[in-house]
């Protein structure tokens, strides 16, 4: 079992990367257009959909399950037409950037067992360098 949830996570890794390095391309400060709102949409949606194949295993970093959690709210706020203040979106930037660190971050973990331990061991290296990825103010 343990072997099919790293699995997942090998295959959410590269899409989470991926997802996040297109949400910090956008401009959450300009309101949503005709023309790319279909594509913001498809992006908060691959986003939420890959957080939630990362949390669905009872991982143990629950301070980013709340992070990421966020930007739900702030993704939801957004597509309701409402340019983020620049508060929120300096918040969301900064949630966007640690979760593209601690992704890049678990590429070190090749072998199966080493990424599911990363996940869910309280014991595990990951558990500090998520925190500290979560606490760092990264420049926008």
């Amino acid at each position: 079992m343990e072997d099919q949830i790293s699995s997942q996570y090998t295959y959410a890794n590269f899409l989470l990367r991926g997802t996040v390095e297109k949400l910090l391309e956008w401009n959450f400060s300009e309101p949503l257009t005709d023309e790319n709102e279909e594509d913001f949409r498809g992006l908060a949606k691959e986003f939420l959909d890959v957080t939630d194949l990362f949390f669905s295993g009872s991982t143990v970093h629950t301070e980013w399950v709340d992070r990421v959690g966020d930007t739900t709210i702030y993704f939801l706020n957004y597509a309701n037409g409402s340019p983020l203040s620049e508060e929120d979106a300096a918040d969301l930037y900064q949630v966007l950037k640690a979760t593209r660190f601690i992704s890049i971050d678990l590429r070190d973990y090749t072998k199966q067992s080493e990424f599911y331990d990363a996940m869910h061991s309280e014991d595990h290296e990951m558990m500090e360098q998520v925190k500290n990825r979560l606490a760092w103010k990264y420049k926008n």
